[in-house]
């Protein structure tokens, strides 16, 4: 009996592995308010659409690409929500602190608004280059604003930024992802100042 105890002991202590820890990163640019000049759009109200992008970014798993062709993973780093959620309410609070419309709505508001926006991530990645001695992110987003009623183009652009990450980990990597966000948010609502001339 005490042999077949020691036994079933071994055999589940054998079995248990330690999983690493997982570091969880937050998505949460800074939101900068700046005054815009255009009053065009100041009593016109807009929602904010669901953004649009690639599988990978709907999930909490972190990926890089090496030597610009192989994508993988980080194992023991998460983001701790998806970025194309992140992304969506950034883009929200963002345009709702510039002023430019009388009101912002959320995708999953259901008020009727004078102007929609589309927004697609193209690229929002961690680069490592030189044999892993440097790395980058890269932010590319295109937007296509939209009259409601007739579901006509207002106007349509692409928002491009590229950051230095100050450490070739995956914690340079959210720094620098959080400041090409920082910038593109703020190219958005510059965008959309002309847009309103």
């Amino acid at each position: 009996m005490k042999i077949a105890l020691i036994m079933s002991t071994l055999f589940f202590i054998g079995c248990t592995t330690t999983q690493p820890h997982m570091a969880e990163y937050v998505l949460a640019p800074k939101i900068e308010k700046r005054n815009y000049e255009s009053k065009k759009c100041h009593d016109r109200s807009i929602k904010i659409g669901q953004v649009f992008s690639a599988k990978a970014l709907r999930t909490k798993k972190m990926k890089y690409i090496q030597d610009e062709l192989q994508e993988d993973t980080f194992t023991q780093s998460q983001w701790s929500r998806t970025p194309s959620h992140a992304i969506s309410d950034a883009l929200l609070i963002s345009i709702r602190s510039s002023g430019l419309f009388e009101d912002v709505s959320s995708f999953r508001s259901k008020a009727k608004t004078d102007l929609l926006l589309e927004t697609h991530v193209e690229k929002f990645i961690q680069y490592f280059e030189d044999t892993n001695e440097k790395s980058y992110v890269e932010v590319v987003m295109t937007l296509n604003l939209l009259e409601t009623k007739s579901a006509k183009s207002i106007g349509h652009t692409t928002v491009s930024t590229k950051v230095q990450s100050s450490s070739v980990d995956a914690k340079g990597g959210v720094v620098a992802l959080n400041k090409a966000l920082q910038k593109s948010l703020l190219e958005v609502n510059s965008w959309l100042n002309g847009a309103c001339q």
